[in-house]
């Protein structure tokens, strides 16, 4: 190949761009944009109407949205600008897209945008800082910010680095096996340990898999209470997560222990079902976000040796036990923060226009859901340096700063996720044991097909070999 094919080649093709290798991107390349006009703006404003795309009817868009995620959103940009919209399943969503219409948004200096999770992914959050809004958020964030004190974030660690061990040992070795579901299982494992204070092969089991009955239902098209349906089952979880969790506060508070839920029940200003409220909140959230960062770097390790190695050197000997040492691991890092702007576990940030408002020029009518593509942003050729390649080493060189909003997997401003760093140092913590017991590959001809209906992750399991070191 020469030397102007080897620029030119792209990579990571599934992530940047809509696949067309499989007869379901074939079908749904046939699909009809069926370009349309959002909703006409009001008379002499000078606004102009928001451009997009209704695709099929009630469907629209939405098998492009799970199946591509934000190479989708991408090429919706491109095909409309920053602010655009696109129909999925029912709903009209606005996409915004790119630094200045992503700030307007998530800066919302005119307060005209609330919280839009609670319409698109259920009541699971609500009583988390999620679906709050000023100034409750500000309240309540202030006060869960006790809980992620350097003292409390080195105890949820050593409470970790002990799951970590013993959990990780079990693990198949020399045998085919699915990353996708040991990982989400670990996850489980170290979230029932140092977020609740329990051990999982017991109750922790059962908090998470409750937990899980929430995530599973955020994608439920039939959102109706009816016996056997997902959403009936999520409701039924609920109810017994929020009791679970309220009677277990007082003996979180009086067994005064390192876990989350421990720390949380000692924050003063919180009745007992406030803590309950958040510790779920934590719970789901950091359970779902972590394995898919985790399950993301992972992948990429195994696909470029040279960052693995360099990776496992650094980590060998290196404790994990409390936030210095994992710090310490700077290449890790730096594989994180790449591996997480190309599969970032939460590319889009839910909004609603509380009243009529702009975006960019652009008409956005009250009652409007927006989606703040913060994934899109994440892989703009204006951006970034070759945005489909695998480059940890972008970070090293700090390419993201001076970008305003180029790299925001966590979200920016006063909703920025609270446990980001705690996020970061349970995935780092978790490759780290795994380097240093463990070797992984995967072929060069392989490229996991990653799906985007909730969090992403690759439809095949990712299949993997683990070979002790």
């Amino acid at each position: 190949m020469t030397a102007h094919g080897e620029r030119s080649r792209v990579e990571n093709r599934g992530l940047v761009e809509m696949g067309s290798d499989h007869w379901l991107d074939a079908l749904l390349g046939r699909v009809p944009h069926r370009p349309a006009a959002l909703a006409t703006p009001p008379a002499g404003s000078g606004l102009r109407p928001v451009p997009g795309d209704r695709g099929l009817p009630f469907v629209g868009m939405g098998a492009h949205t799970a199946r591509y995620g934000p190479a989708f959103l991408l090429a919706l940009m491109r095909r409309h600008g920053p602010v655009s919209w696109w129909r999925a399943f029912g709903r009209r969503i606005v996409a915004v897209s790119g630094p200045e219409a992503v700030q307007v948004v998530l800066a919302n200096r005119d307060k005209a945008f609330v919280s839009g999770w609670p319409s698109v992914i259920g009541p699971w959050f609500d009583g988390g800082l999620l679906a709050m809004d000023a100034p409750r958020h500000l309240a309540d964030r202030r006060l869960v910010q006790a809980a992620y004190g350097e003292g409390a974030v080195d105890g949820y660690l050593r409470l970790m680095a002990e799951d970590l061990d013993e959990r990780l040992d079990r693990w198949p070795v020399g045998a085919r096996f699915e990353l996708v579901g040991a990982v989400r299982e670990l996850s489980g494992q170290i979230t029932a340990r140092a977020f609740l204070g329990v051990p999982y092969d017991g109750v922790g089991k059962r908090v998470v898999d409750a937990a899980e009955e929430c995530i599973r239902a955020e994608t439920a098209l039939a959102r109706v209470r009816l016996p056997g349906t997902r959403w009936h089952r999520a409701h039924r979880a609920r109810a017994w997560l929020i009791r679970h969790l309220g009677e277990a506060v007082p003996e979180a508070r009086a067994r005064a222990g390192e876990d989350f839920l421990s720390v949380l029940s000692r924050v003063e200003g919180f009745d007992d079902r406030q803590v309950a409220l958040h510790a779920l909140f934590t719970v789901i959230a950091s359970h779902d976000t972590t394995t898919a960062a985790t399950l993301a770097s992972a992948y990429f390790l195994g696909k470029h040796p040279d960052w693995r190695e360099r990776a496992r050197a650094e980590a060998a000997g290196a404790p994990t036990r409390d936030a210095a040492a994992v710090d310490r691991l700077t290449t890790l890092d730096l594989v994180v923060r790449e591996s997480i702007r190309l599969v970032s576990p939460s590319p889009i940030l839910m909004r609603v226009a509380a009243r009529d408002t702009e975006v960019l020029g652009h008409h956005i009518p009250a009652g409007q859901l927006v989606s703040v593509c913060t994934g899109v942003n994440q892989l703009m050729p204006e951006l970034w340096s070759r945005p489909d390649r695998f480059d940890p080493e972008r970070f090293e060189h700090a390419e993201d700063r001076g970008r305003r909003l180029a790299w925001a997997p966590f979200g920016w401003g006063g909703h920025k996720c609270i446990g980001m760093r705690l996020g970061m140092l349970k995935v780092k913590a978790t490759l780290a044991a795994l380097l240093r017991r463990c070797e992984w590959s995967y072929p060069e001809s392989y490229e996991a097909p990653w799906r985007f209906t909730s969090l992403p992750a690759p439809r095949d399991g990712l299949p993997t070999v683990l070979h002790r070191v």
